[in-house]
């Protein structure tokens, strides 16, 4: 029995143990789209300005309910610590017999309580600002949403930018481990060479001093792929506890291949395609109708109302609620208001929002022009990336090559450790240029995209 409890406490310490190292192993996948649907569920800016629009939805539903009746219900207890009077002269109806023709009397008058018990209903008929307000709204609402999704744009763009950067860090980091593990081999037969007597102590220097190169700058590319790692972990909200991993079907040949059609696409883009237009755009418009607006105060309003209440009265409170003085009254009735003079304040209001309609005219000429610069800026630093590119493209291949030859070359005696090192060096500085073309080459484009409006799809637009 002994053995058997030892056998289950050891299957189940086991156990725990390949859970506890399944878990710290464990790691979670990203394509750059989960980054982005990740990013755009975990952010609390972007729930705020999602809440932006919302609130705005509601104050539209607010405006369109002006039209609809209004009830209400009023009630009034009163108690009068003086006395009410009324005059009357002599020779009226209501004056004493006794009471001089024209002689002046104060008569007591109404109660010492009374109560004013009221249920009120108002129509709205007419009100000339009713449709200024509710296009104000409904533009509103449409400004919010775009700024959402501006702010939706920018966290596409910084994810974008991120993801690719690592994802082109790895490739690099790949090309400078197949060196090492080239340079080791050489530094390994230097080494060998050196203790038979076949080399030379410079020799082994110069290749331990290329591979400790190498490793530097695989070192440099580690961090900095976890730099652009830690930005893309920002953007995302990313805060759990599972290590990412991204995955991608991101090639070298995709963007260099991705850089001709931005172009074409950068020369004919338009103004209109990016959201900054939209959103000013919009502006024109809440301030056009703000104009009207402001006119609409100097129109006359029509309105309807009515009242039913009773207006109970007693000297003694306890005789408030007797039935016979709980006589209904109520009314119905057209209000109208006509504004006549309002110290020129329509006229001052209707000169600032004027000034404001043209300013946001004057934003919007100021974008089309800087749209127009950030299409030349791109299109000139795509092609001037993409020109050095198939340079350095050039010079990698010719070093690789290089390689190969000298690895023939060093099999057959041609060759020594001195060129194997020079060679190594070679490719080595000529790799590091290539990603370092590449990764401005991929940057530039990405900024085209977001230029020319190729991420409104990504934010919901």
């Amino acid at each position: 029995m002994n053995i058997l409890k030892a056998i289950r406490l050891g299957t189940l310490i086991a156990a725990f143990i390949l859970l506890s190292v399944a878990h710290s192993n464990a790691q979670r996948e990203f394509t750059l789209a989960e980054c982005i649907g990740y990013a755009f569920e975990h952010n609390p800016a972007l729930n705020a300005i999602a809440k932006d629009t919302l609130i705005a939805g509601l104050g539209t539903q607010r405006v369109s309910g002006l039209y609809l009746p209004r009830a209400n219900f009023a009630s009034a207890f009163q108690y009068y610590i003086a006395t009410r009077k009324t005059l009357v002269e002599g020779g009226s109806a209501l004056a004493p017999p006794s009471l001089p023709e024209g002689e002046p009397m104060a008569l007591d008058v109404g109660y010492k309580n009374s109560w004013y018990p009221t249920f009120n209903v108002n129509q709205l008929i007419f009100d000339p600002s009713y449709r200024n307000n509710y296009n104000i709204a409904l533009q509103n609402q449409q400004l919010q949403s775009q700024e959402l999704v501006s702010f939706k744009i920018d966290v596409v763009t910084g994810i974008t930018k991120a993801f690719n950067t690592c994802k082109l860090l790895e490739l690099q980091a790949r090309f400078l481990e197949g060196n090492i593990t080239r340079i080791d081999s050489l530094a390994e037969l230097t080494r060998i060479k050196f203790t038979e007597g076949a080399g030379v102590k410079i020799e082994v220097n110069r290749v331990e001093v290329t591979a400790n190169r190498m490793r530097s700058e695989l070192a440099n590319v580690q961090g900095s792929y976890n730099e652009a790692l830690v930005a893309l972990q920002f953007q995302m909200n990313y805060l759990e506890a599972e290590p990412m991993i991204l995955t991608s079907n991101l090639t070298v040949g995709q963007i260099v291949d991705d850089s001709d059609e931005l172009l074409l696409q950068l020369s004919q883009g338009a103004p209109d395609q990016r959201i900054e237009n939209q959103l000013l755009q919009t502006q024109i418009s809440l301030a056009d109708e703000s104009i009207k607006l402001e006119q609409s105060r100097a129109l006359p309003v029509v309105g309807a109302d009515g009242s039913v209440g009773f207006t109970p009265g007693a000297n003694e409170f306890s005789n408030m609620f007797q039935g016979e003085r709980w006589r209904p009254y109520s009314y119905i009735g057209i209000n109208v208001g006509i504004p006549i003079f309002n110290g020129m304040d329509v006229k001052r209001a209707v000169d600032q929002r004027k000034l404001t309609a043209q300013q946001s005219r004057d934003y919007l000429d100021q974008f089309n022009i800087q749209f127009e610069s950030e299409k030349a800026i791109t299109e000139v630093q795509i092609q001037m990336a993409l020109e050095r590119f198939k340079y350095a493209d050039a010079n990698l291949k010719l070093a690789n090559n290089n390689i190969e030859l000298l690895h023939e070359a060093f099999v057959n005696g041609v060759a020594d450790n001195q060129d194997m090192i020079l060679g190594e060096n070679d490719l080595y500085d000529n790799q590091a240029r290539y990603f370092n073309e590449l990764l401005q080459l991929m940057l530039s484009e990405i900024e085209g995209q977001r230029v020319v409006g190729l991420f409104n799809s990504l934010a919901g637009l």
